[in-house]
């Protein structure tokens, strides 16, 4: 891809790929941007811009076949093989999180759709209670070992789950280790280079920008 493609745009296509999904799933062989548009709360127009940022995924009048976008989908995202995902700090939200995404990746668990390619295969914390365990089958290693099991594992993705104090101590060791993607949950702006792509998830905003709408 030559031309830079704008953040927003890249954060809408997880949701066209869940729209997709869902299509999928339902046996649907063609969709067309109007049905995207219903199912994601965007316009067709938007849709048909975002996707000529990638090329063209459909015909005119035709629509898109929900296979092949389903695939131009995940390759766009880079979910046609295994994302190996460290998280950083097992205290309750850590574990929360283990929990759900073992439960995404569950077959047998409808609720969740189909499985995508994004796996935490290592967890990280500094307590020796934790440290050295395994849960639901992930590793619990000490976060020295960062940067060593980062190159062992593959790791692409760091989440980081660690009060706001040591948020930036974190993501120095991630982005000495050469990871190029953050999620952080703690509430804290995190200093990164250019290179490195940061999104912050703060759970007290989103709350207290909802409280708006109670009155």
């Amino acid at each position: 891809m030559t031309k830079k493609i704008p953040d927003v745009v890249i954060r809408r296509m997880p949701l066209y790929l869940r729209a997709v999904e869902d299509f999928y799933r339902r046996e649907h062989e063609v969709v067309s941007s109007q049905d995207l548009g219903d199912w994601t709360g965007l316009t067709p127009a938007q849709v048909r811009k975002d996707f000529t940022f990638f090329g063209e995924f459909g015909k005119q009048g035709i629509g898109y076949n929900v296979k092949f976008l389903r695939q131009q989908l995940r390759q766009i995202l880079r979910l046609t093989e295994d994302v190996h995902i460290g998280l950083v700090g097992f205290g309750n939200l850590g574990r929360a999180l283990v929990h759900y995404h073992v439960d995404a990746h569950t077959a047998e668990n409808p609720e969740f759709g189909a499985p995508d390619r994004l796996r935490i295969t290592a967890a990280f914390d500094v307590d020796p209670s934790v440290v050295g365990t395994d849960f639901r089958g992930v590793h619990i290693f000490h976060v020295d070992q960062l940067s060593e099991i980062v190159h062992e594992h593959g790791i692409k993705i760091i989440i980081i789950a660690v009060p706001a104090q040591h948020a930036q101590s974190v993501a120095d060791k991630a982005v000495a280790a050469g990871v190029k993607a953050i999620l952080n949950f703690a509430p804290v702006t995190l200093t990164v280079p250019e290179d490195v792509k940061v999104r912050h998830t703060d759970l007290t905003l989103e709350l207290q920008s909802l409280a708006f709408y109670t009155g």
